[in-house]
């Protein structure tokens, strides 16, 4: 596979695009080998089903060129914050690029000014799109610098029927929604919301499981692949144990285990996230799950002294904080299995754990074709 795509050479999206999959695959699992040499653990490695158009969450940042200042849309260029004009992608979903692309025509037409960095002026800073994979709705997000400007509605009818004449059968938009962020920072969402027309959130189905989801929520971004992974942390739950689901976001993990488990409690600072949690619990009429809001290092004590022998651990990027790992050594959990989206901060926290726990296995799970990133299951049990 050679330059398949125009962008290749200059977008940050794709490191690895040029090499066939099964290259892709050996180069993941080496990085895996090379993290836990020491624990002389083969690593394993799950393919995803799709290779391609498998992104169903795009997050696109706004530039302008020329005296004119066209419109700019895509990706960052690789190691700077200049925008790659994107004309295509392989990884996103198909219906998404045509969105986020009647998007960037829509907003020229319209004389809808573009953030610039340096001043700080300019009213479009992003465009946020997912789309449910196993619905096939469409959420519409523009990050702006800026609250609701006039004539909002009629800007938004004119882009839904820009994106009706070309979308077809790939997807329906179900809301678009307005993301205000006057702050100067690289995070990309603000706090407050306006919803221009429709709803502010779409539905979607992982397996049997309905969820509702916002511009701002969590949910993995490979809906092919996800089963896969959440099936790797369900098979090294013990049958009928009673879990605890540490930083559990919208609690897609803590339901894909209700089958299996006889209750799971899941922990999560993000009192939205937690809302979110509960909202589909309640949906799925699934009642051996619960969900609390608070400091998952603060409450870890109150369950381990009351039963909970395993734990799911999923945190962010950066892994566990020093008494994150404190109050895991202390606790009376037996089992953990921790998923990670940074192998060298899993790999840190695995040496970290060392004392107490043993490192059953690592499973990689290729959530992200296409780039260098890599999604991690480690299976640890205390010594």
């Amino acid at each position: 596979m050679k330059n398949i795509c125009e962008h290749f050479e200059n977008c940050g999206g794709c490191s690895i695009l040029d090499k066939k999959y099964e290259e892709q695959i050996i180069i993941k699992r080496n990085m895996l080998r090379k993290l836990f040499s020491k624990w002389n653990i083969e690593p394993q490695m799950i393919k995803s089903p799709e290779q391609y158009y498998y992104r169903h969450k795009v997050q696109l940042p706004f530039s302008f060129s020329g005296k004119n200042k066209r419109v700019l849309l895509g990706c960052y260029a690789r190691d700077s914050h200049a925008v790659v004009n994107q004309n295509k992608c392989f990884i996103q979903d198909k219906a998404l690029s045509i969105v986020a692309y009647t998007i960037r025509e829509w907003a020229y037409q319209n004389g809808l000014s573009v953030y610039n960095e340096k001043s700080r002026k300019g009213f479009l800073r992003h465009v946020v799109l997912r789309k449910g994979a196993g619905t096939g709705e469409i959420l519409v997000g523009l990050v702006t610098n800026g609250g609701r400007p006039e004539g909002s509605r009629y800007l938004s009818q004119k882009l839904l029927n820009a994106v009706n004449e070309r979308i077809g059968k790939l997807g329906t938009i179900v809301g678009i929604v307005q993301n205000v962020n006057t702050r100067d920072t690289n995070v990309v969402l603000g706090s407050d919301e306006y919803v221009w027309w429709g709803r502010p959130y779409l539905k979607e189905l992982l397996g049997k499981i309905k969820f509702k989801l916002e511009i701002s929520t969590f949910f993995q971004v490979n809906p092919y692949q996800t089963p896969n992974l959440y099936n790797v942390v369900l098979n090294s739950i013990p049958a009928n144990s009673r879990v605890l689901d540490l930083y559990s976001g919208v609690g897609s993990i803590a339901l894909w285990l209700s089958s299996k488990a006889k209750e799971v409690i899941g922990i999560e600072e993000n009192k939205a996230s937690v809302n979110a949690a509960k909202v589909a619990s309640t949906l799925n009429k699934i009642k051996n799950v619960h969900f609390l809001s608070g400091d998952v290092i603060k409450m870890l004590p109150r369950f381990t002294q009351n039963g909970y022998e395993c734990a799911v651990i999923d945190p962010p990027r950066k892994g566990i904080e020093k008494e994150g790992i404190e109050s895991i050594y202390k606790s009376t959990l037996k089992r953990l299995v921790y998923v990670s989206c940074n192998p060298e901060s899993l790999a840190r926290d695995v040496r970290c754990l060392g004392g107490e726990f043993k490192l059953i296995e690592v499973t990689g799970v290729d959530m992200f074709p296409q780039t260098e990133h890599i999604e991690s299951v480690a299976l640890l049990e205390r010594i």
